[in-house]
């Protein structure tokens, strides 16, 4: 499943990231 986080990279423009989980 897709998880996000409300923390992205440091520099990213993304408010979160998109992680995929198996």
């Amino acid at each position: 499943g897709k998880v996000a986080a409300h923390m992205g990279k440091e520099g990213d423009a993304t408010p979160f990231t998109d992680v995929t989980v198996d």
